[in-house]
């Protein structure tokens, strides 16, 4: 009885959730479907409520709440920038979300259009930074023509830095051992495990980028705030800045007040009938483009690695997933409307093996004529540089964080973790190598030959891919590869890519290259395909999306945590320091 009693109570719950589901979709099908009127004079409201995507996580929080994406954001501003109802926009910074300065110098761009096209931007903030550094979200502010600062807030633009935690000494404690093999010495991904602090060539490199990104920011900065590049560096060495009154005076605000004080200045200055839309709003009354002459736009976020359905639950990230990438070339291929292909990276690197994956379906869609446009964002480093290169064009950000041509692999060693436990473990091969990938023992001389050997394999491949692809002799990219790291500017001289740019450009690039006229509506579809609600119903009831169905959740969660452990620890094509610098 009491079992017949429990399973009515459990189809009574699936009901109830079931309904609660349907009820949840068919509100958002409501919402999707009612369109509000936007009146003359009005403004714009964005408001930077956390970290912008480069795409749609595939979750249960974004199939019921969709975020507007870093690109439908900059497509919305831009569409903006030619409607007469819109009198300007209002920025709201009150959430300090860490923006990559890569995504900061293309939002930059679309902000600045706006401007260029008459429209009034102004933008608030409640501080620049409290207890943490404001120098991205004051990057972002310093393109919109009016700056206003809360009067208690600071101004945190105290420069650029970076901390690491090594563990070598805590491993050692233990007795783990991180038997890591690099080709080369600035290829760094792993001196966490292997170092006591940073190495020098570590170091070189992360001094280099925060130098060339505070010049860029200086520069970026003193231009739009009318100032001296000079003066400007100064107050940076003075920061943190915490009197508005004091920032205002020094030219770095326009305004110190309260976000009312914003609005009723605002409509002081326009027609009683002002009008405050949220940019998703806006977005949601855009006409969408009709015709059949298309641009495919694929996605490479995150970890590059040969499969999973998810996030990376070491960084807590989107990851690329290699056979989605492929499966998302091919569609596109086979797609006759399709003209031309944007890949839009935005990857430290991963797998070596999942690197070669996309690298060989890029170059499959060149093969066939179809135009490929490389387009980098925050940073496209190690695999993540190496799946662009069979681009025709390779478009950068200048603070893009991009070439870590290298590759290392090993593993951690824990034979004395096991002693030290009283934990004997013993083992029978058939096969002089069977073992060699356990961690239970350090590699023989065997073993360890091998492993040079197949660095040295990927590393020379590697290599031999960017001297052609970017006809460059394999003496000189020798010089700059050893696993460095480089800014979108610098890789520009090194000829590691072939314009600054956002992803804009890229899309104009790959109009030109398709043999679209100036002006000629295009649609940008991206692939692999977005589902229908109807169609992330069925996978949410039928659980075959661990990341959309609740029941798979955990289970994704842990499959993924092996999964990335294999892929950081195994042979890998990555940069840890081009990742460092994603939320600076």
């Amino acid at each position: 009885m009491l079992k017949n009693i429990f399973s009515k109570l459990i189809f009574l719950l699936g009901s109830m959730t079931l309904f609660s589901i349907v009820l949840t979709l068919a509100g958002v099908i409501f919402v999707s479907f009612k369109v509000q009127k936007i009146p003359e004079d009005s403004y714009l409201e964005l408001f930077l409520e956390g970290p912008l995507e480069e795409r749609a996580t595939k979750n249960l929080q974004s199939f019921f709440k969709p975020p507007l994406t870093l690109h439908a954001l900059i497509d919305t501003l831009n569409h903006a920038s030619r409607d007469a109802r819109i009198r300007g926009i209002l920025v709201r910074l009150n959430q300090q979300s860490p923006i990559g300065l890569g995504h900061v110098q293309e939002l930059r761009n679309a902000l600045k259009k706006l401007v260029s096209k008459g429209k009034h931007v102004v933008v608030h903030s409640d501080t620049f930074g409290e207890n943490s550094s404001g120098m991205s979200s004051y990057y972002l502010a310093s393109a919109c023509q009016e700056i206003w600062l809360q009067p208690l807030g600071s101004l945190n633009i105290t420069g650029f830095g970076v901390e690491i935690p090594f563990l070598r000494k805590f491993l050692d404690e233990y007795g783990v051992k991180a038997h890591i093999l690099r080709r080369e010495e600035y290829k760094t991904a792993m001196n966490f495990l292997t170092h006591e602090g940073l190495s020098p060539q570590n170091r070189e490199d992360l001094e280099n980028i925060l130098s060339l990104r505070l010049k860029q920011f200086i520069k970026d900065v003193a231009a739009d705030r009318k100032l001296n590049q000079d003066q400007l560096e100064k107050y940076i060495h003075l920061a943190p800045i915490f009197n508005a009154q004091m920032a205002k005076e020094m030219k770095l605000v326009d305004h110190t007040g309260f976000i009312e004080e914003l609005y009723a200045s605002l409509r002081a200055k326009a027609k009683p009938s002002l009008k405050f839309i949220s940019i998703k709003q806006y977005a949601s009354t855009l006409p969408k483009i009709k015709g059949n002459k298309k641009i495919a736009v694929i996605y490479a976020v995150g970890a590059i690695m040969r499969s999973s359905d998810g996030i990376n639950p070491l960084s807590l990230e989107s990851i690329a997933n290699a056979e989605e990438i492929r499966k998302a070339f091919e569609d596109a291929l086979k797609d006759p409307h399709v003209k031309a292909i944007v890949f839009r990276i935005d990857s430290p690197g991963g797998s070596a093996i999942a690197s070669d994956t996309i690298w060989g379906a890029v170059e499959r869609a060149k093969a066939k004529g179809i135009p490929v446009i490389a387009s980098m964002g925050n940073v496209a480093a190690s695999g993540g540089y190496m799946v662009a290169l069979p681009a025709q064009k390779i478009v950068a950000n200048p603070a893009t964080v991009t070439g870590s041509i290298g590759v290392y692999g090993g593993k951690l060693v824990t034979d004395s973790l096991w002693k030290k436990l009283k934990i004997n473990w013993q083992g029978v091969k058939v096969g002089q190598k069977a073992l060699m990938w356990e961690s239970v023992k350090e590699y023989s001389t065997e073993e360890l030959k091998s492993m040079n050997g197949s660095l040295d394999q990927i590393y020379e491949v590697f290599m031999q891919r960017v001297s052609k692809a970017r006809n460059i002799p394999l003496n000189e990219v020798h010089k700059i590869a050893q696993g460095h790291v480089w800014t979108g500017d610098e890789a520009l001289k090194k000829g590691l890519v072939d314009i600054l740019g956002d992803m804009e450009v890229a899309v104009n690039i790959a109009k030109q290259q398709a043999g679209f006229k100036e002006g000629e509506a295009v649609i940008l579809e991206v692939f692999p395909r977005e589902l229908s609600l109807l169609g992330k119903l069925k996978l949410i009831l039928t659980g075959e999306s661990l990341t959309l169905s609740v029941q798979g959740s955990l289970n994704s969660l842990l499959k993924s945590f092996v999964s990335s452990f294999k892929v950081f620890m195994g042979t890998c094509l990555y940069s840890s320091t081009a990742s460092e610098f994603e939320g600076n």
